[in-house]
């Protein structure tokens, strides 16, 4: 008899562990993010607020101003249901263009040549994000991280006798970050995500601050 109520306990206990792990199981496979995912994301930001500014900036009409990106991935672990920790990496370039008078060695004749600056920039941050509502297909977030960037620029012309060549590199400035964000997953595994705020900054020398990329949107896998 005593036997025989050891194995009825037993089977419950079992049953119940069971029940537990299937809830367990149940409520992770109502949010599309948990403890335990790495979730990357490759995205594009804008407006450049740098490349802006120089436009803004500049007196001349002549003077013309490219760039791209900033292009920026991220790779976030889950330590929980609510909290991670990702660490991103970001990249962007700009040129500034203007044309003035050369001397042309081919034709023997004094002409219009371009003369310009290139920068590009690279950063580094790691940043800690909190998720405040989760559900089967939304995952919504915010984040703060900070970390350090290089930026190297150069000038350069195309006149043929001509030396305008100074090259420059910054000391690594602070770059920090500050957004709230939104990932949508129509599948399991991939999805799309957007954020607003300061989603790449600089500051520097202790002194100038430069913020740039306020929106970001771009793709996001989840393992």
């Amino acid at each position: 008899m005593k036997l025989s109520i050891k194995v009825v306990f037993a089977l419950i206990f079992i049953c119940f562990s069971f029940v537990v792990k299937a809830k367990d199981n149940l409520k992770k496979e109502e949010k599309c993010v948990h403890k335990g995912n790495v979730i990357v994301t490759t995205g594009y930001g804008l407006p450049s607020i740098l490349r802006a500014y120089l436009k803004y900036k500049t007196t001349r009409d002549e003077i013309q101003v490219f760039g791209s990106g900033p292009y920026i991935l991220k790779a976030e672990y889950m330590l929980s249901n609510k909290f991670g920790i990702s660490l991103n990496g970001s990249y962007s370039q700009s040129r500034v263009t203007w044309y003035d008078v050369g001397y042309d060695t081919i034709k023997n004749i004094y002409r219009d040549f371009e003369f310009g600056i290139k920068a590009y920039e690279v950063s580094g941050t790691i940043r800690g994000n909190y998720h405040y509502f989760t559900n089967k297909h939304f995952d919504a977030y915010a984040g703060l991280g900070m970390g350090y960037g290089y930026i190297h620029m150069e000038s350069y012309t195309l006149a043929h006798t001509t030396r305008f060549s100074i090259l420059y590199d910054f000391p690594r400035p602070l770059s920090l970050e500050a957004t709230a964000g939104l990932r949508y997953f129509p599948v399991k595994n991939f999805g799309i995500y957007s954020e607003i705020g300061l989603g790449k900054s600089w500051i520097l020398f202790k002194k100038y601050f430069i913020p740039e990329a306020l929106i970001q949107a771009g793709f996001v896998f989840k393992f």
